[in-house]
């Protein structure tokens, strides 16, 4: 069996709970997927029929108690991290048995996983959720399964995963940043490209400053998380009238299209065979190069302008 090959019921289970969470306009999250095994077939959707009850659909709809707990906002395609840790677990259980992936795994695991959401939903519906796990346990063949281990989660501020309140920060590495927050050299700024380079280097500082104190991935990413969004927010202060700076989506897609329109350039101009191919990827790869160069030397240059402003900066 090839490494976490999946079946058909569980891919389509999954495709079901993100059609659900576009219906309902949320990233896909626990309860999400919890429906899309549901309106299935097999074991795992015979386990979530409420009988007389109350379809899980409607039970998740309906409910408002759940929709208030639900994941919010995703920038990621509508992924969430509960939704990512919920298929990591099934996954592994599912490699652990030397089986292909299947929705009674990922029925188990969204049971184990315990967020609100599914034990609300399951409630509503009439449905008791040890029997329900019980089910689908004894469909894999083991009755008596133990709860699974869950892969950890994503990191505090990554993702959908909100990052960790500024009164749990690494209280050293907040006060560093607090400091240069404070002696941020906002009157430096001429142009949008400034704004660019001070951002980016802020960044660069919170991961050093997490580096230097051997901070775990929460706290990492909670500091560049809280020290972007402050810096951000003084920036704005100081400079109004500059255009809204690119989302990293904004980015990733204008560099995309611009990829994309090359090699249609390409194309028209009747470039064919191996020897174009090769100097398509070659031209692509010098444009990314002096793309990062520009970057670089932009970011370095507006270090050189403003390193005064940051004397006497504190070093934990």
């Amino acid at each position: 069996m090839g490494h976490h090959e999946m079946s058909t019921p569980y891919l389509e289970a999954i495709r079901r709970g993100f059609g659900f969470a576009h219906e309902v306009d949320q990233p896909c999250g626990p309860v999400h997927l919890l429906v899309g095994v549901a309106e299935g077939d097999g074991p795992a959707a015979a386990a979530l029929d409420p009988g007389q009850g109350r379809p899980l659909r409607a039970a998740v709809t309906t409910n408002s108690e759940t929709q208030a707990t639900g994941v919010g906002r995703s920038p990621y395609g509508g992924l969430s991290h509960l939704h990512m840790q919920a298929q990591g677990a099934a996954m592994s259980l599912a490699e652990s048995r030397n089986e292909p992936v299947k929705a009674e795994h990922l029925l188990i695991a969204l049971l184990d996983q315990g967020t609100s959401p599914v034990f609300d939903a399951l409630r509503h519906a009439g449905l008791d959720a040890d029997s329900v796990r019980r089910a689908a346990a004894t469909a894999i063949g083991a009755p008596g399964l133990p709860p699974i281990e869950l892969p950890a989660l994503a990191p505090a501020g990554t993702m959908d995963r909100a990052a960790l309140p500024v009164s749990e920060l690494n209280g050293r590495a907040w006060d560093a940043l607090r400091w240069r927050q404070e002696h941020l050299p906002v009157g430096r700024l001429r142009r949008p490209s400034d704004r660019e380079a001070l951002l980016h280097l802020e960044r660069e500082e919170a991961w050093r400053l997490a580096d230097r104190l051997s901070l775990d991935d929460d706290q990492r990413y909670s500091l560049v998380s809280r020290h972007a969004s402050e810096v951000g927010k003084r920036v704005e202060r100081a400079r109004p009238d500059f255009p809204g700076a690119p989302s990293a989506r904004d980015r990733a897609q204008a560099r995309a299209t611009a990829l994309s329109r090359r090699h249609r350039r390409h194309r028209r101009q009747g470039r064919s065979g191996s020897v174009s191919f090769t100097l398509r990827n070659v031209t692509v790869g010098w444009g990314v190069w002096f793309g990062n160069r520009r970057v670089g030397l932009r970011d370095r240059w507006f270090r050189l302008r403003t390193i005064n402003s940051y004397r006497g900066a504190p070093q934990p």
